[in-house]
């Protein structure tokens, strides 16, 4: 599924073009940031030797992509040392630039890891985070609390007039490339918390996976062949839903904002992720302030073992929280 919409066709050393047009998440015009994120980590990787790994990522989105165009990469060489690799990728279309990523990647042949004792070590694993059996599947909970309560919704959304229209939300928690695991309080956290005079609830935890491809749908290419293309299919999951989950901070109703779109995106890797297993995903939102909102991620295998840190901040427009709730 993700190995063939996040394909890169070689035009040069250094320059490389989607095989396929990037797609729009439902209720967007834009093409999936993730999408973008990915596919430049993807062209800097392979302008490296096979023994380099992305160490981490900084993107910035100048331009909303056209959905319904192929996008054009192209890598600029910064430095190849011995131990690590510096790239800056620019995406394009029509000749404009819509998104840079500057991309640091690593010999893992030559880090390999000093003799005990010799090195100072730390790994924050994961404590407290919700089981997955008390987790829901996604596309079930979005159908009970929000096509469940749809005239709430309507007050919030006046395009979301019947259950049809919010049938691409459902298809793609149900068959989308990520799987989730939700808390059942994700939608809509002021029914669970308004109770506790709380103004900010402090995380967010989640469970988040790759989707297997059908296994009579399934031809391996040569890009999953490659075991780096794991972080290529991890950097597009890591912009999924994750900055939809914002108002839960807020005590306010998911899907409540006016506008939205991200202005960067950050991945520090902390080890290759098999993204094929469930990760958990713990949330947390520093700062909110003059629409400006920052979002801090981080995933954890499935022994809590830290996989990856992920900031984003978002440009996000909401009405006042009273006026939000005096519709809802």
């Amino acid at each position: 599924m993700l190995s063939r919409l996040l394909a890169l066709g070689r035009i040069s050393e250094t320059k490389f073009i989607s095989a396929v047009p990037g797609k729009a998440p439902p209720g967007a015009k834009a093409t999936f940031g993730g999408t973008i994120v990915a596919q430049a980590l993807w062209a800097a990787i392979k302008t490296t030797s096979r023994s380099f790994e992305p160490a981490s990522l900084q993107c910035y989105f100048l331009v909303g992509g056209d959905p319904k165009e192929r996008i054009v990469y192209e890598v600029e060489l910064l430095r190849d040392g011995r131990s690590f690799a510096h790239r800056l990728v620019r995406a394009y279309q029509f000749k404009k630039v819509i998104c840079v990523a500057t991309i640091m990647l690593y010999d893992s042949e030559a880090s390999r890891p000093l003799p005990a004792g010799d090195s100072v070590s730390f790994l924050k694993n994961l404590e407290d985070f919700p089981e997955l059996k008390k987790m829901r599947p996604a596309a079930q909970l979005f159908e009970q609390k929000v096509i469940g309560n749809l005239d709430r919704y309507h007050h919030l959304n006046e395009s979301w007039k019947s259950p049809k229209i919010l049938d691409p939300f459902v298809k793609r928690f149900e068959s989308g490339a990520i799987d989730y695991q939700f808390p059942e309080d994700i939608f809509d956290s002021a029914e669970y918390h308004g109770k506790d005079k709380q103004t900010h609830l402090t995380k967010l935890d989640y469970y988040q996976r790759v989707r297997r491809p059908a296994a009579n749908n399934f031809e391996e290419s040569e890009d999953s062949k490659d075991p780096r293309f794991q972080y290529v299919q991890f950097a597009y999951l890591t912009d999924a839903y994750l900055l939809l989950c914002l108002p839960y901070f807020h005590l306010l109703p998911l899907y409540c904002h006016k506008f939205s779109v991200s202005l960067d995106h950050t991945i520090h890797f902390h080890k290759r992720p098999n993204v094929y297993d469930w990760l958990a995903l713990r949330v947390t939102n520093p700062r909110s302030e003059n629409g400006r909102h920052l979002v801090r991620g981080e995933y954890y295998n499935d022994n809590k073992e830290p996989v990856a840190s992920v900031t984003q901040e978002g440009l996000v427009v909401y009405d006042s929280p009273s006026k939000i709730r005096s519709r809802f």
